[in-house]
C-alpha cells in the first residue's frame, strides 16, 4: 500500500470502500447458494495507543547521539568556512583531516583517461560482494610486491569494501560479540571508537605506552589493561604505521603484541592503511624486515589464523573520496564469515573497474607510489625545519602524512587552544580526538597533516605561529 494511501483519513478510506462496493456487479437473487458473510462491529473495548511524541530511536542510537566525536565536530566547523585561495582566502585551512593532496594532478590524469574509466554494460549490473576476482587478484599482486609477505596473498585472502571503517565494523561483527572489548595502544586513531563501536557495539580499552617511547608498549601494560577491563577482551587492534604519531612500530613490538595475543587467546587486527606511505624507508631504501604484519605470516607469526589486516586506497593512492578498503586474512573461516555479510559494504562496479585498470598498469602504479613517498618526505622535512626554527617540539615521524606536535607553550587548556586555532583559520586535531590520557603530559599535543602543497602548508604555519605569538603577548601583558 502506498504510504500516501496509508495516511489518508479513515473517513476517506471508508468512502472509497463504499464506492467500490457500489460498483460491484449485482448477484442475481435466484442464486441461493451464495453466502455473504456480514461484517459486524466488534463491541469489545478498543485498545487505545498513545501517540509518539516525536521520532522513536533505539537505545543504541540514543547512546551514539549522546557521545561527542571531536573529529566530526572540527570537520563541521571547517566545512562551514572552508579555505579556498581565491573564493575564501580567510577561511579555515584543514590540516586535521588525513588527506593527501600532493598527487591530485597525477591521479586525476590517470582516472580521467577513457581507457581507465570506461563503463561497460556489465558494470550496470550487480558485481560480486567482496569485489571482482580481477580486482582482488590485482590487490594481492600489489601487496605481494610491496609488503613482501612470507606466504603470498591470493584473491581468497582479500575482501574489498567501501572503506576501512566499514570493514573494521565487519570484523567487529564477525570476531566479537556485542559488549566485548579490544586492547588498543593509546593515544589511538579516534575513528576506531566510531568504526567498531557504533555498529558492532565493541569497546576500546586503552593501553598506556612507555614514558620515554610513545611506540613502546610493555607486556606489563597489556596485562594491566586486560586485568582491569570491565568488559570481556577478545582482541588487540593496532594501527601500523601508527596514527597519530606517524611512525611504524618496530618488528620486536609487533611480535610482542602477537605473542601476548596468542598467550591470552586473543586475535590481532592491524590497520595498515598507510602501509605504502612509509616514506623514510622507501625514499632512503632503509627497509627494516617486518614493517607490516603480513611479513610474519605463518613463518613468524605466533597465531596466523587469528591475525588479520586492513589496508585501503584512501591514503596510499590519495583516493579518500572513493572509499575503498581491503580486509586481509589467511583464515578461510574468518574470510568466509566476512564475505557472508559483506553485501553491506559492496563497492560500485565502475570503481572496481577503475581500480583494476590502475593496478594492472604496474609500472605506473609503482612509480606513483615512489613519487608519492618522495613528495611526503620533502613536505615532512619542510614542516619539521619550520617547527625547529620556531622551537616547537614534535614526535619524529617516518610514515604517513602527519606528525604529533607539542603546544604546551601556549599555556592554554587544550580545548580552548583548539578553538583559538580555529578562530585563527587553522584546523589541526587535538589529542582528545585520539582519546589521550587526561594528564598534563598527554594533553596539548596536536596532530598536523603535511600532505598539501607548500604554499598552503606555509600559510597554515604562519597562522599557527600568529596564534601562539598572540597568546604569548597577552600572557605577558596580564
Amino acid at each position: 500500500m502506498p504510504i500516501a494511501t496509508a495516511l489518508e483519513p479513515i473517513s476517506v478510506i471508508s468512502n472509497k470502500r463504499n464506492l467500490e462496493f457500489n460498483n460491484f456487479e449485482k448477484v442475481p437473487s435466484h442464486n441461493r447458494n451464495l453466502k455473504v458473510t456480514s461484517i459486524q462491529r466488534n463491541n469489545k473495548k478498543a485498545r487505545i495507543f498513545k501517540p509518539l511524541n516525536g521520532p522513536k530511536l533505539s537505545k543504541r542510537a540514543l547512546e551514539i547521539q549522546n557521545e561527542e566525536f571531536l573529529l566530526s565536530k572540527g570537520i563541521i566547523i571547517v566545512r562551514n568556512n572552508k579555505y579556498h585561495p581565491e573564493t575564501n582566502p580567510n577561511g579555515i585551512i584543514n590540516l586535521g583531516t588525513a588527506e593527501n593532496k600532493l598527487n591530485n594532478v597525477e591521479m586525476l590524469s590517470k582516472i580521467n583517461d577513457p581507457k581507465v574509466s570506461t563503463v561497460t554494460p556489465e558494470q550496470l549490473l550487480y558485481g560480486p560482494n567482496p569485489g571482482s576476482d580481477r580486482l582482488r587478484e590485482e590487490i594481492a599482486k600489489l601487496l605481494n610486491r610491496h609488503f613482501n609477505p612470507k606466504v603470498l596473498l591470493s584473491k581468497e585472502n582479500i575482501c574489498v569494501g567501501n572503506g576501512c571503517g566499514p570493514l573494521l565494523n565487519l570484523c567487529g561483527e564477525v570476531l566479537f560479540d556485542a559488549g566485548d572489548a579490544f586492547l588498543v595502544p593509546g593515544p589511538f586513531y579516534g575513528g576506531f571508537e566510531a568504526d567498531i563501536k557504533y555498529g558492532a557495539r565493541v569497546y576500546p580499552v586503552p593501553v598506556q605506552h612507555e614514558k620515554d617511547d610513545c611506540l613502546k608498549v610493555s607486556e606489563e601494560a597489556l596485562e594491566e589493561a586486560l586485568r582491569n577491563s570491565s568488559r570481556p577482551v577478545k582482541g588487540i587492534i593496532i594501527a601500523n604505521p601508527n596514527n597519530p604519531f606517524g611512525r611504524c612500530y618496530s618488528a620486536e613490538q609487533l611480535l610482542l603484541f602477537c605473542n601476548f595475543a596468542k598467550s591470552h587467546g586473543l586475535f590481532v587486527i592491524c590497520d595498515e592503511i598507510y602501509g605504502l606511505s612509509t616514506w623514510n624507508d622507501i625514499v632512503t631504501e632503509n627497509i627494516e624486515e617486518g614493517k607490516t604484519i603480513e611479513n610474519y605470516e605463518c613463518h613468524y607469526l605466533p597465531d596466523p589464523e587469528n591475525t588479520h589486516g586492513l589496508w585501503g586506497f584512501s591514503k596510499d593512492f590519495c583516493l579518500n573520496g572513493l572509499r575503498i578498503g581491503v580486509t586481509i586474512s589467511y583464515s578461510k573461516t574468518v574470510m568466509a564469515a566476512i564475505q557472508k555479510i559483506c553485501f553491506l559494504t559492496c563497492i560500485p562496479t565502475n570503481i572496481d573497474n577503475i581500480l583494476v585498470n590502475i593496478l594492472s598498469d604496474e609500472k605506473w602504479t609503482d612509480e606513483f607510489i615512489l613519487n608519492n613517498n618522495r613528495k611526503l618526505f620533502k613536505s615532512y622535512n619542510h614542516l619539521t625545519n619550520s617547527l625547529n626554527a620556531h622551537g616547537i617540539p614534535y614526535v619524529k615521524g617516518d610514515s604517513g602524512f602527519f606528525i604529533y606536535i607539542d603546544l604546551h607553550q601556549a599555556g592554554l587548556d587544550e580545548y580552548d587552544l583548539w578553538m583559538k586555532l580555529l578562530e585563527g583559520g587553522l584546523y589541526i586535531s587535538p589529542s582528545q580526538a585520539f582519546f589521550s590520557k587526561d594528564s598534563y603530559e598527554e594533553r596539548n599535543w596536536f596532530r598536523i597533516c603535511f600532505a598539501v602543497e607548500q604554499a598552503e602548508l606555509d600559510l597554515s604555519l604562519d597562522r599557527l605561529y600568529k596564534v601562539l605569538d598572540t597568546l604569548k603577548r597577552n600572557k605577558q601583558i596580564n
